[in-house]
């Protein structure tokens, strides 16, 4: 039988602003929902929202220790940073990057 911990992504090495860190390769059934709603709906108000909590895992990925509150102070500016992050875990195809982008641009603005 199987243990739960073969159900776990192994560790990936990523790049955050010129530092190294090893996060979990693949995403959790709790997180699934947030990167649905970024990337699989047309409304653009309904994927900000999901970028938004797609940003919060990524910075909770990062760093493990930051509060809710330390989180929901993290500056917009580091929004593209932090999905380059996603990225490089997710094999998103290159249109669907740009256009997330764009997204986070108008929402940064």
């Amino acid at each position: 039988m199987s243990k739960i911990e073969d159900l776990i992504s192994p560790k990936k090495e990523v790049t955050f602003r010129d530092e190294k860190f090893m996060i979990e390769s693949g995403f959790t059934i709790e997180e699934t929902p947030s990167i649905q709603l970024a990337f699989g709906q047309p409304d653009l108000e309904l994927r900000a929202k999901g970028l938004k909590q797609l940003m919060k895992v990524i910075i909770k990925r990062l760093y493990p220790t930051a509060t809710e509150s330390q989180i929901s102070k993290v500056d917009a500016k580091y929004s593209l940073d932090l999905l380059e992050v996603f990225y490089q875990l997710d094999d998103t195809d290159k249109k669907e990057q740009e256009n997330i982008k764009n997204i986070l641009k108008k929402v940064a603005e």
